[in-house]
């Protein structure tokens, strides 16, 4: 048996855990409701929304755990707590118990999450060492690899490099070139393979449906903020779009197209989706603030309520 600090901890940890789960269940419910929705709205909505489903169960999690605790800072707040959260023996923790076996496979489980994803990211270092080893640096910032594969993408975590592969480059004209190099400077400048990384990890507790669809809208959208990058710097919004078919149609008959949470590929992501963000066809419509805020509070309380809810059930279900 734990007392004092160290099982209040320990139980905090244990709300945390619990709150991220309902967060994921709460979410994934939202995700479902706007799915079809999404694509409507503008991209910098897109962009911001996706990060908020991204963060959310961490943030259900905290926020539960802080809700626990609160009564135990202020005694008043009990008074209007009480219905959504409460959490008996604060002081009190039994590893033998619920509560403990309940812990200590989800730490088992994130331990070997951070293993797989720490896996991951060596390997990814490892795997763009062996790519500058095989690359030859060209002038206009693409190295390029000897390989009959037509693709364009950024590789790296910390130090991404753009590659163009001789069976594209072979294929392309010299202002096609150039918009893929553009593209590709505009993955390193925003660090877009790290950002996708980390979006990758945070979404990793959802089902695999809506882990899917969230991660290619995420991938989607940072293509697209990088053809808007484009733009700004080579304003023929027609060639870029050019471009983007003709990489497309060269690689459509590509045998390896399997997508990598590290890599930032030309033309792979919902290609119809970004020609028509870069003419100007898609009509977008606007998410108002207060709909967000009143959502993600509802949300989070639903999500502490769910906490105590499944509190109340295993307590139940393993104590009478």
């Amino acid at each position: 048996m734990i007392f004092g600090f160290p099982a209040l901890f320990l139980h905090l940890l244990t709300i945390l855990i619990l709150g991220m789960l309902t967060g994921t269940v709460m979410a994934s419910l939202l995700v479902r409701l706007v799915a079809s929705r999404l694509p409507h709205y503008h991209l910098a909505i897109r962009r911001n929304l996706l990060w908020v489903f991204a963060v959310f169960p961490l943030f259900a999690g905290v926020a539960a755990a802080l809700l626990s605790y609160l009564p135990e800072w202020k005694p008043q707040a009990n008074l209007w707590l009480a219905d959504i959260i409460h959490w008996h023996h604060a002081y009190l923790f039994s590893p033998a118990s619920w509560h403990g076996v309940f812990l200590l496979f989800c730490l088992i489980g994130l331990l070997a999450l951070f293993a797989w994803r720490g896996w991951q990211g060596v390997s990814e270092v490892q795997r763009q060492q062996l790519l500058g080893l095989l690359s030859e640096r060209d002038k206009d910032g693409l190295a390029e690899l000897d390989t009959p594969v037509p693709m364009a993408f950024v590789a790296g975590l910390w130090s991404p490099k753009a590659y163009i592969t001789r069976g594209l480059a072979s294929r392309i004209s010299a202002k096609e070139r150039r918009v893929i190099s553009l593209h590709e400077q505009a993955h390193i400048c925003r660090r877009d393979p790290l950002a996708k990384f980390a979006f990758s990890l945070l979404t990793c507790l959802y089902p695999p449906g809506v882990r899917r669809f969230l991660q290619a809208e995420f991938e989607l959208a940072i293509e697209q903020l990088a053809d808007e990058w484009v733009v700004q710097r080579y304003p023929q919004p027609a060639i870029i779009a050019q471009a983007l078919l003709q990489v497309e149609k060269i690689a459509v008959n590509a045998q390896d197209r399997q997508a990598d949470d590290a890599y930032s590929y030309f033309a792979r992501h919902a290609v119809e989706r970004r020609v028509h963000h870069l003419l100007g066809v898609s009509e977008y419509r606007a998410l108002p603030v207060v709909t967000v805020v009143v959502l993600a509070i509802s949300a989070t309380l639903s999500s502490a309520a769910g906490v105590d809810v499944l509190h109340h059930l295993f307590e139940t279900l393993f104590l009478h």
